[in-house]
């Protein structure tokens, strides 16, 4: 019977209050139900399900972390100089590789290029090698600067800024400033002046030295000799350069020490002479030496001190500017560095890091949302406590006066009951957040082979981190027990006097009890199998790939199609290019789609009273048929409730 007949039933009814009791009957039995649905739901454990949310949004932003950092600062990069396409992401490339070979995030490495450029010129970009290059130095000073990559940069680009380096070759450009580089590392080898001293001393003389045509060399040199003589860092930078002004002043001397010069046979125009270095210059003064007098009036008093310091050392800046001249110091001295354990596992780290990149890019940036989605669900389960407390004081009743004037209410309040109840309660949202979040990682897999590629390689490094895990315990097990069967043949070897036995036997044990070759093992077995199991990862993708392919071409192959897509598991032989499954697909994406926007969802549940059997062909008297009426809707209400209920657990 439809909804229109059981209108016109009702409207026909005699006896309004049976007709209302009948309603209070329906309405305290659908309470009923609801309220026994609260209890069941309320018995759940939240604290489990919270727990276990918990870690899928951690572990969901683990995994985004890495490759949200470099989006993010790969769009500063593009906005900062313009780069679009392959070049942008060679230079995506460049920074991911810098990460591995150095250790650290490919993040940082693309903020250690925008500070190159931001310092130098943003054209630089336009050469990504160049970049690469400059970032690969900054990389190395680094290393000799405790891993500051903020203070590398500025050292190596306040050296270039200084001597005025032409930037219009920035492949040359690079080159220049790797050459600083080992330039300054050596120096601050020689000398005393560490490189941020250096720093300082250039901001104050660079430009005086280069414009006087001291080479870098020899500056850096004079800049190590001041330091030994107490003008450190900005200090000695001022020194050297009020030096070189008076160096170049020549004519303009001061007459009286023009012909101070004169008797001593000084040619005050050979002390300006850009042809010759700075200690011939200055050796041309060692008679100052033994005049202070002369020394202050041709230096000044705050400047004699600093004069006196070069003039009486030119044969210490002609060694240490030998010393510094075309060395691979830097590279050598952050090569010893990196083999550190603490710089191998950043490296190692790194690694991993880079996986992670692959895995969001390989979903087009998808899996940005999931991280969104995740920590929704984690909100919602640690407010489950809350939520479940004020539902529970939530009493759902009905209007008796409405539903009395039409017997459709009745059905619309119910559903509305229902759809209240699942709204409202908090495992019902956290379970909806769980599958948006499912459902986006479907999409991922179906629509990107990359997604799938790093999938399987995940899968791999997986195996490789076990197999290494299982080694290593077996190979420390084996250690222990030969470090503590060691010490008991050291101290016979100790007693019987055969000390050279002991010793060795001593040396072995005590290695084998700290683990050193187990753990030198794993981590051989790990960087060594890394390359293989990548490799392993491809090939299974592409022949997933393929099996894929040819799935969807062949329905009788035998292979599954991929999951998620709606209508998969009922399309027939040849219905792959059917309207239909054109029309699937399409709400498929659609839906997938909404998921991994925030779109909506469907949380109610239809409840339709079609027909009443029993009420048609009833001929009882007029109130026995208002209370048979209440009662069959009531039957079919609770039905079909009760088959919602079931289809929702």
């Amino acid at each position: 019977m439809t909804n229109d007949l059981l209108y016109n039933i009702i409207l026909r009814m005699q006896g309004q209050q049976a007709v209302l009791s009948s309603v209070n009957s329906v309405q305290q039995q659908t309470s009923a139900m609801i309220n026994n649905i609260q209890r069941s739901i309320s018995t759940i454990r939240l604290s489990s399900v919270i727990d276990q949310v918990n870690r899928v949004a951690d572990a969901v932003n683990s995994v985004n972390e890495p490759g949200m950092k470099l989006n993010a600062s790969m769009h500063d990069l593009q906005a900062m100089t313009g780069l679009t396409g392959q070049k942008l992401k060679e230079v995506e490339g460049y920074a991911r590789q810098s990460a591995k070979t150095f250790g650290g995030s490919a993040a940082q490495g693309v903020e250690s290029y925008k500070l190159l450029l931001g310092q130098l010129s943003p054209e630089i970009a336009k050469v990504p090698t160049a970049l690469k290059s400059m970032g690969d130095t900054v990389s190395y000073t680094s290393k000799l600067m405790g891993g500051d990559t903020t203070a590398a940069t500025e050292v190596l680009t306040t050296a270039m800024n200084q001597y005025g380096i032409s930037l219009k070759d920035p492949t040359k450009a690079s080159q220049v400033m790797a050459a600083m580089m080992n330039v300054m590392a050596a120096a601050a080898g020689e000398g005393s002046a560490e490189l941020p001293q250096i720093k300082q001393a250039l901001e104050q003389t660079g430009m005086a030295a280069k414009s006087a045509n001291v080479s870098f060399e020899e500056t850096n040199a004079a800049i190590q000799v001041l330091d030994k003589a107490g003008k450190k860092g900005s200090e000695g930078g001022v020194a050297l350069r009020n030096v070189l002004a008076t160096l170049g002043q020549g004519r303009f001397l001061p007459k009286t020490v023009q012909e101070e010069f004169a008797k001593l046979h000084i040619n005050i125009n050979a002390l300006n002479d850009p042809s010759k270095s700075l200690t011939e210059r200055l050796n041309m003064l060692k008679p100052l030496l033994n005049d202070s007098a002369l020394m202050s009036a041709t230096f000044g008093k705050e400047n004699s001190n600093a004069a006196m310091a070069l003039i009486s050392q030119t044969t210490e800046v002609d060694r240490l500017t030998t010393a510094v001249k075309g060395t691979q110091t830097a590279y050598d001295q952050a090569n010893i560095v990196m083999e550190s354990q603490e710089e191998k596992n950043k490296r190692l780290q790194a690694s991993v890091d880079d996986f992670k990149i692959s895995l969001f890019n390989a979903s087009g940036g998808l899996m940005g949302y999931a991280n969104v989605i995740g920590n929704v669900s984690r909100d919602m389960a640690n407010l489950a406590p809350i939520i479940s407390g004020v539902t529970s004081a939530v009493q759902f009743l009905t209007n008796a006066q409405k539903m009395q004037a039409l017997w459709t209410k009745i059905v619309t309040g119910a559903q509305w009951l229902w759809n209240a109840a699942m709204t409202a309660n908090p495992i019902g949202l956290i379970v909806a957040g769980v599958a948006a979040l499912i459902a986006g990682i479907v999409v991922c897999w179906n629509k990107f082979e990359g997604f799938r590629k790093v999938v399987f390689k995940g899968w791999e490094a997986l195996k490789l981190f076990g197999t290494v895990i299982k080694d290593f315990v077996i190979n420390r097990i084996k250690e222990m027990v030969s470090g503590i069967t060691g010490i008991g043949a050291t101290l016979m070897a100790f007693f019987r006097g055969d000390w050279k036995k002991a010793w060795e036997l001593g040396k072995k044990a005590t290695q084998d009890l700290m683990g050193v070759n187990s753990g030198a093992k794993a981590y051989n077995q790990l960087t060594g199998g890394w390359n293989g199991a990548m490799a392993l990862g491809d090939k299974n993708s592409a022949a997933y790939t393929k099996g894929l392919q040819k799935a969807q071409g062949d329905p009788n192959s035998g292979i599954a199609a991929p999951v998620g897509i709606p209508g998969a598991a009922t399309t027939g032989a040849g219905g792959g290019g059917s309207a239909a499954g054109s029309e699937a697909q399409a709400k498929g994406k659609k839906t997938a789609d909404s998921i991994a926007t925030g779109g909506t969802k469907h949380n109610y549940i239809t409840i339709t009273i079609k027909e009443m059997n029993g009420i048609k062909e009833y001929l009882g008297s007029k109130s026995d048929s208002a209370k048979t009426a209440g009662r069959e809707v009531l039957d079919e209400l609770l039905r079909v409730t009760a088959m919602a209920t079931t289809a929702a657990s």
